[in-house]
């Protein structure tokens, strides 16, 4: 029996180091303009020009850490907990003395330490930010933007936009009761709908956290290993990893350099 698990162990440490060779090299998406390698030593870099791992932001952004697999899955830095990247809050106010309707849009920066502690913030202009009033329609939406969104095949619909370097907006109070606020945008990744409680409040604020680790802001990543070239990078929320079809054939891929084994 104990000469069964030794060579069982035997093979499986054989099986992982095969793995762990099969994979070791560099995988890019040109696209995105990511670059992932993978070294010998269990170590990773991962370098993009454009779309950052943890925002929906085009952002430079490098990171080392430690990399491992677990059956067919690579895992990016996986002693590392994980944390929260995206968090937000909103909040009115009722100013009697003035009947114009604010709206203010905040993207706030926040560096943490690896205690946890808050060193750094900075607070942003948000980059093109969407709101409706009460029914997230169309007709309703409105956009809040540093400059005019370009027009080309795309760009999907564009709304009446307000062009403006303010965080802070002044509008039309709209004729119905305010009762909720929808609002998009790729710091929040996606949308959301903000209730709101006092029907006289007319000093709304939103604000978009953006969550900065100093100890990694790569956290039990995973990749799928499809073979010896490709790796699947999109993992949804039930675990499953998105595969080859027309929508995502190229961002949804690292692809192994040519010599990078």
């Amino acid at each position: 029996m104990r000469q069964t698990i030794i060579i069982i162990s035997l093979f499986a440490s054989t099986l992982s180091f095969g793995q762990v060779q099969k994979v070791v090299g560099t995988y890019s998406n040109l696209i995105l303009r990511v670059k992932v390698t993978f070294k010998k030593d269990s170590t990773f870099e991962y370098v993009t020009k454009e779309q950052h791992p943890t925002f929906y932001r085009w952002e430079d952004f490098s990171e080392k850490g430690k990399w491992t697999i677990s059956g067919d899955t690579i895992i990016l830095n996986p002693n590392l907990t994980k944390k929260i990247f995206v968090e937000s809050d909103f909040t009115e106010i009722e100013n009697k003395s003035d009947t114009n309707l604010l709206l203010t849009f905040n993207h706030i920066k926040r560096y943490f330490d690896k205690y946890g502690n808050i060193t750094k913030t900075d607070t942003l202009q948000i980059d093109r930010i969407d709101y409706s009033f009460n029914e997230l329609k169309k007709k309703n939406i409105r956009r809040v933007a540093p400059h005019m969104t370009t027009r080309c095949a795309f760009a999907g619909y564009i709304p009446k936009e307000v062009i403006t370097k303010n965080r802070t907006i002044g509008i039309q109070r709209p004729t119905e009761k305010i009762k909720s606020i929808f609002i998009g945008c790729y710091e929040l990744q996606g949308t959301k709908e903000f209730i709101v409680k006092d029907t006289n409040s007319n000093r709304l604020t939103l604000n978009v956290y953006s969550n900065y680790y100093e100890d990694g802001q790569i956290r039990q990543i995973k990749f799928l290993i499809k073979n010896d070239k490709v790796l699947y990078t999109r993992q949804k929320e039930n675990g499953d990893f998105e595969k080859d079809n027309f929508w995502n054939d190229t961002d949804a891929k690292l692809k192994r350099q040519k010599g990078g084994s």
